[in-house]
């Protein structure tokens, strides 16, 4: 099958411009100003709406009352083609503190998804896995029961790499546990390694960071707070080359404050969901890794009240923060390369080039979608 999109403003380098771009079967073969069509090729008018790469979410524990740590295979596509139909072609599939055989359970179905899933369908692709938990901190746990929080194991860290070989891509920790210099030294090269709930210092964090540590999970949330005698993990992003999630729904994180990490940080901002499994559904009672979550009004909480996930997904995400006045060029940036970068993927998605997968999803001037193409068919 050969595409030719024609006359949409394309997002390429970071900027958008007027471009053509051709696809043969599940690839992208031709980018340029101007393409004339060939005959018994499918022409996609793309004039007044923009192209975007397909959307890279690397922390959403689930969807559509559905949850990566407690759904079957079943669910597991019902999820990933929820994800397909908001332009997200590529997730991490995120657990949660839980039993560690509950985990184990979690890991071994999300590998046979991996092991399965192909481009020829209306899914999203899993990606790899993002495990956060059980390794993080009591009184920084938000969402995780704390009755199965646990300190760094290698053994059990061994385990669970045996059950999904390969796929652990983004593991969070709280760098303040006992041996933790050694825990990160040891997986760093292995998988990305993320600070995350955590009462740690700017010191702990600078020290993590040395150790192999290069990234940040939901920056503000689930951490201490900025202050101008002891900065903690905000002062860390500030001064190292680390990358930061955020979670821009405007509950977790006021506008403003959003705005002021984009001008300390905005080349490494990751944007993310946090999503849980109200998402893409309506208000009501719901559950995450065990625990009783209420959703109102779009905010999700435990029963004391603590923020537990969002109820957004990641294309929501990113229109918001445009809304709360990120420019587009960097809000896009946040939702596509940034996050592929890192966690080691950009080499194969979160971007529109030459020889790369067709995922793509071309947007109206006001952010609806008009179409997801998934290797160069239209899914949606």
């Amino acid at each position: 099958m050969i595409m030719l999109i024609k006359n949409a403003s394309v997002f390429l380098d970071g900027n958008f411009k007027k471009a053509d771009i051709r696809t043969e079967n599940t690839k992208i073969i031709e980018i340029e100003d101007t393409i004339e069509p060939k005959e018994n090729e499918t022409l996609v008018n793309g004039f007044g709406k923009m192209l975007l790469p397909s959307l890279v979410e690397i922390h959403s524990h689930g969807c559509v009352g559905e949850d990566f740590a407690t759904s079957d295979q079943t669910g597991l596509k019902k999820m990933l083609r929820y994800y397909a139909s908001k332009g997200i072609l590529h997730v991490l599939a995120t657990t949660v503190t839980e039993e560690p055989e509950l985990t184990a359970k979690a890991l071994r179905t999300i590998q046979m998804q991996i092991d399965e899933q192909t481009d020829d369908d209306n899914c999203a692709t899993i990606a790899g896995v993002h495990m956060e938990g059980p390794f993080l901190s009591h009184n920084k746990r938000g969402a995780h029961d704390p009755k199965y929080l646990l300190g760094l194991s290698k053994d059990l860290m061994e385990q669970w790499k045996a059950l999904a070989p390969g796929s652990i891509r983004l593991l969070s920790i709280d760098p303040d546990l006992e041996a933790a210099d050694d825990f990160v030294r040891t997986y760093a090269d292995e998988m990305v390694i993320s600070i995350a709930h955590t009462e740690c210092t700017y010191e702990t964090a600078k020290k993590a960071i040395e150790n192999g540590a290069s990234h940040v999970t939901h920056l503000f949330n689930a951490m201490n707070g900025l202050n101008h005698r002891e900065p903690g993990i905000v002062g860390a992003v500030s001064d190292f080359p680390v990358y930061a999630e955020l979670i821009c729904d405007g509950v977790h994180i006021h506008p403003a404050v959003i705005r002021l990490i984009y001008k300390v940080a905005g080349d490494r901002i990751v944007l993310i969901s946090d999503s849980m499994s109200a998402a893409g559904m309506q208000d009501g009672a719901y559950q995450l890794g065990g625990l009783d979550v209420t959703v109102k009004d779009g905010k999700a909480v435990l029963k004391d009240g603590t923020i537990a996930g969002s109820s957004v997904n990641l294309y929501e995400m990113m229109c918001r923060a445009i809304r709360f006045g990120i420019p587009k060029e960097m809000a896009v940036m946040s939702a596509t390369v940034l996050p592929a970068r890192s966690v080691g993927l950009d080499d194969i998605m979160g971007s529109i080039r030459v020889q790369r997968q067709a995922d793509m999803l071309l947007v109206d001037e006001c952010w609806n979608i008009d179409s997801v193409f998934k290797s160069g068919k239209r899914i949606f």
